[in-house]
């Protein structure tokens, strides 16, 4: 993406980091749908990938490796400062610390096991959008999007799920991981046409429209 203002990369950078965190701070408590236990994160995680499609599709994987990796480092920042909040010294006189530092460690934990997580299926999600985009020829975004958002939400399920709720039985764990995957399919399938036209506004009004030919697609590298 070349150096230039755009009128609404800001906004959805912000947008993408709020729902990353918000759905780690969420995560730790495993709630019941369906009879079947799921983390509240769910609710809120898969518009990451909905997000990262449509930064991909409309100004480009390096656009989008910027905002990827802008999540991943507030992820570590806000997992940190939970960590020095619980050992700080607290006042005797109140009685939540016990509680404070239960729900937090958690949600500390869980974010350092979606740094991970996130970071691989994220670009994995972006590399396939762009791809595709130079295959089809543009064409069939809500196509393409389905498509990264199946092989990402998938890769990042298969690892999140066993890291982060290892204490949880074998059978409850693979009910989680199919029950997680299947919303988050329907989820992204169900979005594909909003996120269609979102992406034909923004390249109308950013007047933008990022084909990745030249692109190097090493995650590491920022500068490109």
């Amino acid at each position: 993406m070349q150096r230039h203002h755009y009128k609404y990369y800001t906004y959805l950078a912000m947008l993408f980091t709020t729902l990353l965190l918000t759905a780690n701070v969420l995560g730790p408590k495993p709630i019941k749908f369906v009879q079947i236990t799921i983390p509240a994160g769910l609710i809120i995680f898969p518009l990451t990938y909905l997000v990262g499609g449509v930064l991909t599709e409309v100004y480009g994987y390096g656009a989008s490796r910027r905002i990827i990796w802008l999540g991943l480092l507030s992820n570590l920042f806000l997992a940190i400062a939970c960590k020095f909040a619980i050992a700080m010294p607290f006042d005797p006189d109140w009685d939540g610390q016990q509680s404070y530092a239960q729900v937090l460690s958690v949600s500390s934990r869980l974010m350092i096991v979606s740094v991970f997580t996130y970071f691989i299926g994220e670009f994995f999600n972006s590399f396939i959008v762009a791809k595709l985009k130079i295959m089809m020829q543009g064409k069939h975004f809500w196509l393409r999007s389905i498509c990264g958002n199946w092989i990402g939400e998938f890769i990042e399920t298969s690892l999140f799920l066993p890291l982060a709720f290892y204490n949880l039985p074998f059978n409850t764990l693979i009910n989680m991981a199919v029950f997680y995957y299947a919303f988050k399919l329907v989820y992204c399938t169900c979005a594909a046409p909003l996120l269609h036209s979102l992406a034909k506004f923004l390249k109308r009004e950013e007047g933008i429209d990022h084909y990745d030919h030249n692109t190097k697609f090493n995650p590491f590298l920022l500068a490109s």
